[in-house]
């Protein structure tokens, strides 16, 4: 569970994430881990990465810190610091109480391979930051020292993340670690064709089912956007998950329509 930044930290958003799996049939292995438990591992990445000469510290201002923090679900439009000449002697004159943390990375083209879509070609631009003057590890290092010391052998997550996995890769190279299999799934948007949020209303789980809204729907309108059946028609998650192929969901992002909303709420 993901709870490093924004609302997720919450123990009342946490419960009520784990309490909509078990309502739609999801489970899974083992206990709940939060990520907030953890960060000792992502230090311990963190000095692996310094000793290496792979991580610089460097000053970022307050709005960089909040946006490499969190998920990048857009390419960050902020000016990156030259990296030093000499990153072991840059380390070893200076190091702030509180400092960020950049990843020497591999700048120019890279390719990854996702099962979903065929081979793409990502830019890697920058060195990017691992570790925040919070104290607390970036997205991109924390999800790939959580996901390796899970076993995690396959990532799946919305395509918005897909520059993600060019630079994760980047990371599981230098700490010598395989390299999950990476799965990106269209998004679920709102009828602006943004990709769907609060500025679209209340459309959580957790509010439809406080409002009657019955499981075999909510997977039904999931099975409709996966390519399962065509039309608005509940259904159970056994045969959702019978049915589910990756071949036969289509590429393009989803539309929550005002329809499908209606479909929903009719009793």
């Amino acid at each position: 569970m993901e709870d490093l930044n924004g609302p997720r930290n919450k123990l009342e958003t946490i419960t009520q994430s784990v309490e909509i799996l078990t309502w739609l049939g999801i489970d899974w292995d083992g206990d709940v881990i939060l990520q907030s438990e953890g960060l000792h591992h992502s230090h311990a990445a963190l000095e692996t990465l310094i000793q290496k000469d792979l991580a610089y510290h460097c000053e970022l201002s307050r709005r960089e810190i909040v946006e490499v923090t969190a998920a990048p679900h857009h390419l960050s439009e902020h000016t990156i610091p030259t990296r030093p000449l000499n990153i072991q002697k840059h380390n070893q004159e200076k190091i702030p109480t509180t400092t960020n943390w950049r990843f020497v990375a591999t700048v120019g083209e890279a390719d990854v391979t996702d099962t979903y879509w065929p081979e793409s070609t990502q830019t890697v631009n920058e060195d990017f930051v691992i570790w925040t003057k919070e104290n607390s590890p970036a997205y991109q290092l924390a999800v790939v020292v959580d996901d390796h010391r899970q076993g995690v052998t396959d990532v799946i997550r919305g395509n918005d993340l897909y520059h993600s996995a060019a630079l994760q890769s980047q990371l599981y190279k230098a700490l010598g670690w395989d390299e999950p299999t990476w799965v990106h799934l269209p998004l679920i948007l709102g009828a602006d064709k943004k990709r769907l949020a609060k500025r679209h209303g209340d459309s959580r789980i957790e509010t439809y089912k406080s409002r009657g809204v019955p499981q075999e729907k909510i997977i039904g309108l999931v099975a409709k956007w996966s390519g399962i059946q065509e039309i608005n028609e509940p259904m159970n998650l056994s045969a959702f998950c019978k049915n589910l192929s990756l071949q036969a969901m289509k590429k393009e992002n989803k539309i929550f329509s005002a329809e499908d909303e209606q479909w929903l709420l009719d009793s």
